[in-house]
């Protein structure tokens, strides 16, 4: 999973992406560097499940995040940039960071103006692609276009109307049509209200005065204070334990983070354990055993026979497969099964 993290200057974007990745990027200046991390999930499943099986190797997942410095809040100036922003449109899901530690603020308004670049932004892909594309198929005869021809032109009358694309409630099958223009207004966002030290006790009140911003499965609002969160990312495990308890705190920012990431993009986690190496992976929630297979390998995918699964809390109690089979706590299961999070699964395959 890849998320861009983005806000106007001075948002605390770069403070944040310190807090999600335990870095020293510069903050507070105007240098519009960007910066990358990758960043393993915290999943407590994996690490108990490895010392049960006295694991060699434990893999996490992860999760990249990229600082960008694609907006300044200039409208259709910069939204020219961001039409060649091309390491930003390959991710999965925006981080919207909103100011919301400054003496006057005004979240609704800051998440309005990246918004508008990003509208913007798409629109002048439209525009630069729908004329060409009509004279292509006016002159080739490729009407196998037409489509793609048709959608480009719903999208642009949505956009000239200010509407996110990923509003539009494009099928499966037209998304994909599309899906090599990239439109940032039709990736799934996280706004992350960046709130004062003194202002935790608010964070509550906050985010419910812009539950009108949330959008199901478009748009999910958290606050964080990203200060704290970037010294707390600093502290060993124990110092950590003890902050996050003066504070009044269950978990850091990045596993709250993670939490409304998964949920937002319809991610799940699946388990494989043995003494080589356990491991999380994650696959898209409502994905058969088939295709589960294929994120571990392709030859297993092609392989498939059978997946011998138990949930994570069974394998718990229970300590082994043989145990698991014994309190009939295994299950066959075939291709269509539907994977559940936390499942932890021994595939049967033949290549």
């Amino acid at each position: 999973m890849k998320l861009a993290i983005i806000g106007l200057p001075q948002s605390g974007k770069t403070t944040l992406f310190n807090a999600l990745s335990g870095q020293n990027a510069a903050v507070g200046d105007y240098s519009r560097a960007e910066h990358r991390a990758v960043v393993k999930v915290p999943d407590q499943r994996v690490e108990n499940l490895a010392q049960l099986e006295n694991s060699k190797k434990i893999t996490h997942a992860e999760i990249e995040f990229f600082d960008s410095a694609g907006f300044t809040g200039q409208g259709k100036e910069n939204a020219g940039e961001l039409v060649s922003a091309h390491d930003l449109r390959l991710v999965d899901a925006l981080v919207m960071v909103i100011n919301c530690f400054a003496e006057s603020f005004d979240p609704g308004k800051e998440m309005q103006t990246l918004v508008d670049e990003m509208v913007l932004a798409d629109l002048m892909v439209i525009e630069n692609n729908v004329e060409k594309l009509d004279h292509l198929i006016r002159v080739t005869g490729r009407r196998e276009r037409q489509r793609e021809l048709e959608i480009l032109m719903q999208c642009r009358e949505a956009l000239n109307e200010g509407k996110l694309l990923a509003q539009l409630g494009l099928s499966d099958e037209d998304e994909k049509i599309i899906r090599g223009y990239a439109f940032l207004s039709l990736k799934p966002q996280i706004v992350v209200l960046n709130i004062a030290e003194d202002a935790l006790g608010q964070a509550g009140t906050l985010t419910e005065k812009l539950a009108s911003h949330r959008l199901d499965k478009i748009r999910e609002v958290v606050a964080v204070c990203g200060k704290l969160e970037m010294e707390l990312a600093q502290l060993s495990d124990s110092e950590k334990n003890d902050f996050l308890k003066e504070l009044n705190l269950e978990k850091p920012a990045l596993e709250r983070f993670l939490q409304a990431s998964y949920g937002l993009l319809g991610l799940i986690s699946f388990l494989t354990v043995g003494p080589p190496e356990s491991r999380a992976w994650t696959i898209k929630k409502g994905t058969n055993a088939h295709r589960a297979a294929g994120a571990i390998h392709s030859d297993i995918e092609r392989g498939f026979i059978k997946a011998e699964v138990a949930s994570y809390e069974d394998y718990i109690v229970h300590k082994n497969l043989a145990a698991l089979k014994a309190a009939a706590r295994l299950h066959m299961e075939g291709k269509d099964y539907i994977v559940k999070d936390g499942d932890v699964i021994l595939f049967r395959f033949n290549v």
